[in-house]
């Protein structure tokens, strides 16, 4: 049986500026896989980390390869991934990004043969997450629900996965990465006929939580096409992605080994539609602890030698808070440092109280700032001032 549309997705391609490094080479060696083994299919989905460190000559290589392999191929859609801007101006990334994608907008949505696809992207260069702003998400609750049918499937793509999710998303190896980790998990709960495919892991196919199913959607780890890594934490030389076939009643997914042009046995999936996910109760789900990034200062005002109080939520992994001059802009360029900074995972995450002590800050006007991941890019500023006594 024919099915209604068939796509593939890889994730994950990290492509250098040299394009005979071999992340480069399994980029091409892919895109010619697909070509030879679904000449009519109806579109590539790339799920972010499209290049190595998001410099313009890496974009430009990829465009390079895309160009000479995109004859007999269906259009290739993008989203970001961390490695695209991480700690960067966010501007110049996205112009790069732009010129060799052709994809203009950082969260966008379309239609192939009456079937919805939508791709989230984050809006600020953190080093390992993806920030999605109350504006976009917004925007992803309105487009989720346009023409929704519960035995029809929505597919999504986003690069980072949620908290205890697919493959290498769970706490004990911490590469999720959705600092609006709740808002979404809420949002596709409501449409558990959704199937979100993410990347960032690089987990091979096979292991397990490779398919997630057991709360909100169902969700699918996307393999890399540069290397892989195992469950057992470890990497592992390879080139992997999907092949979707949609029918009426299912959703078939073969996992394709671009390396040795082979079908993985181990990872073929089919979810009936509807699909049945479990319904959560967002009071009492103990995955539902990580959400939109906050802080907030005791005051505005503060007197020479007084403490600095802090409460915040959704901290993750090492965030910190850093004072730094009124107007300063840090991050892993301009190597600004915080006069006096605190790690969270000092005091208590995903939400706490810290305050700062025994510091001795002349008259003045500052910046608190919320740092995403180790002190390089800033996800909230709140300005204060120190008067004399």
């Amino acid at each position: 049986m024919k099915p209604n549309i068939h796509f593939q997705v890889i994730s994950d391609t990290h492509v250098a500026e040299d394009p005979n490094d071999i992340y480069s080479i399994n980029f091409d060696r892919a895109l010619k896989d697909i070509r030879k083994t679904a000449p009519d299919s109806d579109g590539i989905m790339h799920v972010g980390d499209v290049t190595d460190r998001g410099l313009p000559g890496q974009f430009k290589t990829m465009a390079e390869i895309w160009d000479r392999n995109k004859e007999g191929l269906p259009p290739m859609y993008f989203t970001t991934g961390n490695h695209d801007v991480r700690w960067a101006d966010f501007e110049e990334r996205m112009a790069s990004f732009r010129e060799a994608t052709g994809i203009e907008q950082l969260y966008y949505d379309f239609w192939i043969k009456g079937y919805h696809f939508i791709f989230l992207g984050t809006e600020k260069p953190l080093k390992d997450c993806a920030y999605l702003s109350e504006e976009q998400l917004a925007w992803f609750e309105q487009k989720i629900a346009e023409n929704a049918v519960t035995d029809k499937p929505i597919f999504i793509f986003v690069h980072e996965p949620m908290m205890n999710t697919v493959a290498g998303a769970q706490t004990r190896f911490g590469w999720h990465g959705i600092r609006q980790d709740r808002e979404l998990k809420t949002i596709l709960s409501k449409y558990p006929q959704s199937i979100l495919f993410t990347g960032h892991t690089h987990w091979e196919l096979g292991a397990k939580d490779t398919m997630y199913h057991a709360k909100y959607a169902t969700l699918f780890n996307v393999p890399s096409t540069a290397y892989l890594w195992t469950d057992e934490d470890e990497h592992k030389d390879g080139s992997q992605g999907y092949y979707v076939e949609v029918y009426d009643d299912r959703v078939l997914l073969r996992g394709r080994d671009f390396a040795n042009g082979a079908w993985v046995s181990e990872a073929e999936y089919s979810i009936s539609l509807p699909p049945q996910i479990p319904m959560i109760d967002p009071e009492t789900d103990p995955d539902l602890t990580l959400s939109n990034p906050t802080m907030q200062l005791d005051k505005r005002s503060y007197l020479v030698g007084e403490a600095i109080r802090v409460s915040y939520t959704g901290s993750l992994n090492k965030d910190a808070f850093g004072i730094f001059p009124r107007g300063a802009v840090p991050n892993e360029v301009r190597q600004i440092e915080p006069i006096a900074s605190i790690l969270t995972n000092t005091i208590q995450q995903p939400d706490g109280v810290l305050t700062f002590e025994h510091i001795e800050l002349p008259p003045g006007e500052y910046d608190m700032i919320y740092l995403g991941e180790t002190m390089n890019v800033e996800l909230t500023r709140w300005p204060f001032e120190v008067a004399a006594e």
